[in-house]
Formats: C-alpha cells, sequence, structure tokens
C-alpha cells in the first residue's frame, strides 16, 4: 500500500510537469496563429499605434490600398487620410487614445490609395491591447459602390422632386384616408388654393356631389386589390366656387411589405377639351335638325335638259328664279350658278344624256346670297331601254355645309387645344425649351436611330456657372431673366434641327442629330466664341457657362441617363478648369454694383476691394464634386 501510493504522487507529478510544458508550448503558438488570423482576414485591417504609425497592415489593406507587402508598416497613417483634414485626424487620434471607456468607432471618410486616388470607405475602430500596448484596430471597408448608389439615389429623388414640382400638370400624393399629403405648384393654381389650404382638405372636399361616388369606389377597388391604377374624368370645386373638368388618373403606391401607403393623383385640366366637344354637339344637333328640315328640288327633264318637265316650287326658294322662267328655258338655271362653277355644271350636262348626273356647285341667290346645292339625277328608261327623262333632286346643302365647317372649326379648335395642352406638357415654362421628360424622349429617338442605323448624335450639357451668386447678388427675378437669357443664346447659335432642353435648375442640353465628335466640337466652340452678357445697374457683365460633350458612340453611353451623365462629367471638368478667375470677376462686378447704388464716390477698383468676401476654399485634388446651384 505504501508503495502504490508513492507510484500515484509520482504519476501526478509527471503530468503537472507535462502540462506546464504544454501550456508554456501554445502561448506562442496561439500568438502566431492569431498573426495568421489577422494576415488572411478578408477584411482590410491596419494596426496603429499612438503616435498615429501603422505597426501592421495586413494582405487585404496592402492590397485595397495599393501597396506592396509590409510597405505601409511603420509609415505614419497620415498617408492614407486627405490631406485638408489630417490636422482633424491626428487630434481625433489623440482623442480616440486618451478617452475612458469602451471604445469603438465607425465613420464613413474618403482613403488616399497608394496612386493618390481616393476611396470612400467605411473606417471601424476598435481599441486593443498588443502586447500590453493600446493600439486602434482599424478595420477598412470599401464602400464606393455604396456612395455611388446613394449618389444616384440623391439625384434620382432630386429629380422625381423637380418633376413633381415643375410639372406642368396638377401632381399630389394622397392619404389612404384621402387627405392631401403634398401638393404642387399647378395644381395649387389650378385649383385657386395655396398648399396650406389643400394640405387641410381631402380629395372629397373639393370633388363634385355628382362624381363622387364614383372616384369613392375606385379608390375601394384599388385597395380591394382590384388594378393598381384608375382614370377617370370629375370635377373639381376651386376656391371660389367654381367647378373646372380635369382628367384624374390614381395610382395606388405599396410599401416593403405590400401593404397599401399612399395614392399618386395626376390631375390634367381637360377644360379646353370639354369645351371643343360641348361645340361638337351642339354641331351635331345643328346638323341633324337641318337634315330633318331640309328642302330638296325634285325635278325632271329630257336627256341634255332640253326640256324641263317637272319642277317644284323649292326652285324659287334656292335658286330666287320663278319656275315658269325655268320650263321657258330649260337651260336658264345655269345663270344662277355661281361663275365659279358654271363651266363645271356644262360639262356634267353631257353625262346627263348618257342617264346619270351627280354634281356640287353653288348658286348666287339674288337675296339669300351664295348657296350649296348637291344635285344628283337618274336615268329612266323604256321598255326597249331607251332613255326617256331623268329625274333628279337638287338638295340645298348651304345648313350642312356650314355646320361641317364649324365642326371642322370645333375639331380644329380641339385640335389646336391638344396640341397647345401636349406643348405645355413637354415645354418648360420659365424658358421656353423641352422639359426633361421631352428630353428624355428625344434621346430616347436618337439612341434608336444609332443602335439601328448607325446615325451620329451628340449632346452638349450646358452649366450656368454662378448662378446661385446671380441669385444672392442680383436676386432671383435677374437668376430668371438669366436662364431666359442663356437659352436664347444657345438657341440662336446652333441650327434650326438642333433640341434644345432644360435639364434641371441652370442645366440645359443641346441634342445635336446628325453630328459627330468633330462637329459637335465645332458647335460647342461657335458656343464658347459668342459671349453672353447681363445687364445690371452698374453695367453689362459676361455670364460665363461650362459646356460639356459626349456622343452616342462612347462606350460609356448605353442609355439616356449614361449619355446625359458623360456629357455632364465633361462639363464638371470644364467648369473646375475655369471657376476661380471667373468668381473673382463676378465678385468685382457685383461689388461694383453695391458701389454705385450706395452713391460711394471712391473708385469702383477701390470698393471692390473693400466688400470682397473671402476668397473661395480651393478644392482639394480628388474631392467631391462640388454640389450643383439651383
Amino acid at each position: 500500500m505504501e508503495l502504490t501510493g508513492w507510484l500515484l504522487l509520482a504519476a501526478v507529478l509527471v503530468l503537472a510537469t507535462a502540462a506546464a510544458y504544454l501550456l508554456g508550448r501554445r502561448k506562442p503558438r496561439g500568438e502566431s496563429l492569431n498573426d495568421t488570423l489577422f494576415e488572411l482576414s478578408p477584411d482590410p485591417s491596419i494596426l496603429v499605434d499612438t503616435d498615429g504609425i501603422i505597426c501592421q497592415a495586413n494582405h487585404a489593406s496592402c492590397k485595397l490600398l495599393g501597396y506592396n507587402e509590409g510597405q505601409l508598416n511603420g509609415q505614419p497613417v497620415d498617408i492614407l487620410v486627405p490631406e485638408g483634414i489630417r490636422a482633424q485626424h491626428r487630434h481625433l487620434i489623440s482623442l480616440f487614445f486618451s478617452t475612458t471607456g469602451e471604445r469603438r468607432m465607425a465613420n464613413r471618410i474618403w482613403v488616399h490609395d497608394a496612386q493618390g486616388r481616393k476611396i470612400n470607405a467605411e473606417i471601424h475602430l476598435s481599441l486593443v491591447q498588443i502586447s500590453g500596448k493600446p493600439m486602434a484596430l482599424a478595420t477598412i471597408r470599401d464602400t464606393s459602390a455604396l456612395w455611388k448608389e446613394e449618389r444616384k439615389l440623391r439625384e434620382q429623388r432630386k429629380a422625381y422632386d423637380e418633376l413633381f414640382e415643375l410639372s406642368s400638370v396638377g401632381i399630389c400624393t394622397v392619404s389612404l384616408g384621402g387627405r392631401f399629403l403634398r401638393v404642387n405648384r399647378h395644381l395649387c393654381e389650378f385649383l385657386g388654393y395655396s398648399r396650406e389650404e389643400l394640405i387641410e382638405l381631402c380629395f372629397q372636399d373639393i370633388t363634385h356631389p355628382d362624381d363622387l361616388d364614383a372616384d369613392v369606389s375606385n379608390v375601394n377597388d384599388l385597395l380591394k386589390g382590384v388594378g393598381s391604377s384608375y382614370s377617370m374624368e370629375k370635377r373639381y370645386k376651386t376656391s371660389d366656387g367654381r367647378f373646372l373638368w380635369a382628367n384624374l388618373t390614381v395610382t395606388l403606391i405599396r410599401d416593403e411589405q405590400d401593404f397599401p401607403d399612399y395614392f399618386i393623383s395626376v390631375i390634367q385640366d381637360i377644360g379646353d377639351r370639354k369645351q371643343s366637344e360641348s361645340l361638337l354637339q351642339q354641331s351635331e344637333v345643328k346638323f341633324r335638325t337641318i337634315a330633318e328640315t331640309i328642302q330638296s328640288v325634285v325635278w325632271m327633264s329630257s336627256p341634255g335638259i332640253e326640256r324641263i318637265l317637272f319642277i317644284n316650287p323649292a326652285y324659287e326658294s334656292i335658286w330666287g328664279r320663278s319656275c315658269d322662267s325655268l320650263y321657258e328655258r330649260p337651260q336658264s338655271f345655269i345663270e344662277g350658278i355661281h361663275p365659279e362653277d358654271r363651266q363645271k355644271v356644262i360639262q356634267e350636262i353631257e353625262q346627263h344624256k348618257s342617264g346619270s348626273w351627280e354634281v356640287r356647285y353653288r348658286v348666287v341667290h339674288p337675296r339669300r346670297g351664295v348657296r350649296y346645292v348637291y344635285d344628283t339625277g337618274k336615268g329612266v328608261r323604256n321598255g326597249k331601254g331607251q332613255l326617256e327623262y331623268v329625274i333628279g333632286l337638287a338638295t340645298d346643302i348651304t345648313d350642312s355645309v356650314e355646320a361641317q365647317m364649324e365642326l371642322e372649326r370645333s375639331l380644329k379648335k380641339e385640335k389646336e387645344a391638344t396640341e397647345r395642352l401636349n406643348q405645355l406638357v413637354r415645354t418648360d415654362a420659365l424658358t421656353g425649351c423641352l422639359n426633361r421628360q421631352a428630353l428624355y424622349e428625344e434621346l430616347e429617338g436618337q439612341l434608336a436611330l444609332y443602335r439601328r442605323y448607325k446615325t451620329p448624335s451628340s449632346i452638349l450639357f450646358i452649366d450656368l456657372n454662378d448662378f446661385k451668386e446671380i441669385n444672392d447678388t442680383y436676386g432671383h427675378i435677374a437668376g430668371d431673366d438669366a436662364l431666359r437669357a442663356l437659352a436664347e443664346h444657345i438657341r440662336s447659335h446652333i441650327r434650326s434641327t438642333d433640341i434644345l432642353a432644360r435639364y434641371a435648375g441652370d442645366e440645359f442640353v443641346v441634342i445635336l442629330p446628325q453630328s459627330n465628335v468633330r462637329e459637335a466640337s465645332m458647335a460647342m466652340r461657335n458656343l464658347r466664341a459668342n459671349v453672353l452678357s447681363h445687364s445690371t445697374q452698374a453695367g453689362d457683365f459676361p455670364v460665363h457657362f461650362s459646356i460639356g460633350l459626349a456622343y452616342v458612340g462612347y462606350p460609356d453611353v448605353k442609355d439616356s441617363s449614361s449619355w446625359i451623365e458623360v456629357a455632364d462629367q465633361a462639363m464638371y471638368l470644364d467648369k473646375a478648369a475655369n471657376s476661380h478667375g471667373r468668381k473673382r470677376k463676378l465678385r468685382k462686378t457685383a461689388d461694383a454694383s453695391l458701389t454705385a447704388e450706395a452713391g460711394q464716390s471712391e473708385p469702383a477698383s477701390q470698393a471692390s476691394a473693400d466688400t470682397a468676401g473671402p476668397a473661395p476654399s480651393q478644392a482639394e485634388p480628388g474631392s467631391e464634386p462640388a454640389q450643383r446651384s439651383e
């Protein structure tokens, strides 16, 4: 028993020694494993010490930033930060290491790669302890694609807001209960309400009582899932109590879970068309009344009208001549025919001898003036097939002709009203150019020609420079005048076959059909060579604009949107190359204007120096493009 106890004690000591040895071996092995995991992590990661020095950068970070393996180690982290925010970045590093508590941060920033290009990224920072030293573990996630999508989404939202507000038809969003949530300017003008007044109303409040049931029924059908939209003609009550006809198109918008969310309504004024329809109905009623009460001349004659066999009293009413005179001289009716139509009737008499007669002509009545007559006849033959006489009917169709003319005038008026409406839908109200919707339709047409026939086409993207400064300095009326002047300037220096459209705010697009890059460049130089000036109280000053060119055959041009985007990017390069000197000239002109208005006596150059604001900050290399001035 005593020997057995000693043996057990020896075994325990051996196992303890082995465990201690294994524990000692595992620690460096664990550190090696952790280094391996850091190096092979798919997320770009770097370790930065309290002095802002990169201690270690894994393979994924070197690949993302364009550095060789180990090239980042020992480098200050500032080389990854845009120069303009390096001072702020150093302060943030100090603040990160000096604060207490759990330190985890996530920020969206721009990161410079080895070639100096900017990468939009999201940085996740964590405080870690490495060999007893505090370090910042920065995980970099490339969000360039997300940034582009966000920018595209912002542009789409901006375009939607502009289309909503600037549309030439009424547009509104309506809650499921019928209350107006958002209304555009055209709808307010159409109904005569302010935005605030309409927001307090429901569509039921301004719908004609006779149209309300049908409208509500259509809304309920949408909510039940019967279709996604409906269209109807209805009457709206204006602020002054009148009722106006409009065509209403309602679309139900559903949320992510396919539940009804709200309605979008498009309200188009059809008052002119309704008036045309009313005139058309009046013309039809008048025509039916004329047709029911018409008086016709019934006549019977020998072939060739050598002898009149019968004539009814309607002849006297239409010709204003006696029936006896016609019996005495059978062809005296020709004397009552309008001089311009007599030869036609004389030639038709030859057909009369063969038993057929059909002609239209005018009769000059002594008292009633010109009458329109439709004269037709058929021959009557005997048993031998010989033509014995002709029976005819001369109908006074003056009323029907005039009714037809009135109908044509009504149709013409309706057509003109429709054309005006279509023109309004496609035209920008401020400049008279095509609007954005019409621009995209024209671009699609040019793309279709290029895809099918390789027909060349180019566009010029034109932006009015310093538009915000013009508005701020001279007022929005002057800004509108500048936009109209720019549109007229462009229109007067392009071909009649070219198409000018207002894209958004102070941006215009010129479509140059059947123009290659060389021809489009010539058009662009022609626009630049002719300086546009704007008049103020201080005098005239040149209004500058930037131009970008894009050809339909560029590889990046896939559709209308990408075509415009390529031209837009080219325009921004042009704007960046000429922005500094132009802003300084505009500021001097504005200061001179202020000096003239205040009646100051010092020279304009001195006044400009005294009243000029601080110089504009220089854009950082690779920084985000400046926001468009609206």
